[in-house]
C-alpha cells in the first residue's frame, strides 16, 4: 500500500469556490447600495417638494388678498419660484386652487375655502405630484 503525503492548506477548488460565493456578496451588497442610495434621492426631492407645497400653502392661507373674504372659486397663476425654493427639484411648477366646499349657488357668502397647493416636479425623467390642503376660514 501506497502512502500519500497530505499537506494542509485549501485546494484550488476550495478557494475558487470561495471566491465565487465572496464575489456573489459583494454584488449583491452593491446592487443594495444603489438602491437605498436611489430610494434616499426619490425620498429627498419628495420631503423638498412637500416643503415648498407647504411654505406656499402657509403664504397664501395667511395672505388676506389671495384668499378672496367672499367664497369663489380660482386658480392662482403660478408664484415666481426663486432658486432657493427651487433648490433640489427639476423643473418645479406649482399651482394653487381655492374652492367652496362647503357653499351652494345660492349661498356664497360663507367664508369657508379650501385652499389646496399642488407642486410638481420631475424625478429622474419621471413626472411627480405633492399636494397639501387646509382650510381657510376668512371673516
Amino acid at each position: 500500500m501506497k502512502k500519500t503525503n497530505k499537506q494542509p492548506g485549501f485546494t484550488t477548488v476550495e478557494l475558487l469556490v470561495t471566491l465565487f460565493v465572496a464575489a456573489a456578496f459583494l454584488m449583491s451588497g452593491y446592487q443594495l447600495y444603489a438602491m437605498i442610495i436611489k430610494n434616499n434621492g426619490e425620498a429627498s426631492a419628495r420631503a423638498k417638494a412637500v416643503s415648498l407645497a407647504y411654505k406656499y400653502l402657509q403664504r397664501y392661507k395667511a395672505d388676506d388678498i389671495s384668499v378672496p373674504k367672499i367664497c369663489a372659486e380660482a386658480t392662482l397663476t403660478s408664484p415666481f419660484l426663486t432658486d432657493i425654493d427651487k433648490a433640489g427639484l427639476s423643473n418645479p411648477s406649482i399651482s394653487i386652487f381655492i374652492n367652496c366646499p362647503y357653499s351652494t349657488a345660492s349661498d356664497s357668502t360663507r367664508s369657508i375655502s379650501k385652499l389646496t397647493v399642488t407642486v410638481s416636479y420631475n424625478y429622474a425623467g419621471t413626472p411627480q405630484q405633492v399636494t397639501n390642503a387646509t382650510y381657510v376660514n376668512k371673516q
